[in-house]
């Protein structure tokens, strides 16, 4: 069985996904926004407030025009490649969900805010290594980009 519609799967995790991720971003700004940062892993987890003018990992901060044409872009592109999803399956319902969710997470803060509020950040202090601080949407569109790119590597076919 084929289907060129996502099933009530995807929209149920895109909307679930967007809710927690603009819950736990209003939660942020209410409380981690005056704060330097809050440590709850030594040397490895902060609760960091940071609002992100950029693309990922900052890139392009203080470029509106630049990102905004860059997320029009994408969203074209994205569009058109989901013509030729089969949507029966659970997998491309979760995993578009988890993409759409997120996306539509940081889109929403971008036209509300100007930019995404982030406060996760993970860093390895012993070898000083830090990684730029994220949030509830970026972590569900690396997932679902890391289990497409897995799914293309693995080579097996879509299970039902």
């Amino acid at each position: 069985m084929t289907s060129r519609w996502p099933r009530p799967l995807f929209y149920l995790v895109t909307v679930l996904a967007l809710v927690i991720d603009q819950l736990t971003k209003a939660w942020a700004t209410a409380s981690l926004q005056p704060l330097p940062s809050i440590t709850l892993i030594p040397g490895f987890f902060n609760l960091t407030y940071v609002e992100n003018t950029g693309v990922a990992f900052g890139m392009f901060a203080g470029q509106g025009m630049l990102v905004g044409l860059f997320v029009v872009v994408l969203l074209i592109f994205a569009l058109y490649h989901t013509r030729s999803l089969n949507w029966a399956g659970w997998e491309p319902n979760l995993v578009g969900g988890f993409l759409c969710g997120g996306a539509f997470g940081n889109l929403l803060d971008r036209v509300r805010h100007g930019c995404v509020v982030d406060f996760f950040d993970v860093h390895i202090s012993v070898f000083h290594l830090k990684w730029p601080v994220f949030n509830v949407a970026d972590s569900l569109i690396c997932i679902a980009v890391g289990w497409i790119v897995l799914r293309q590597f693995s080579g097996s076919p879509n299970p039902k």
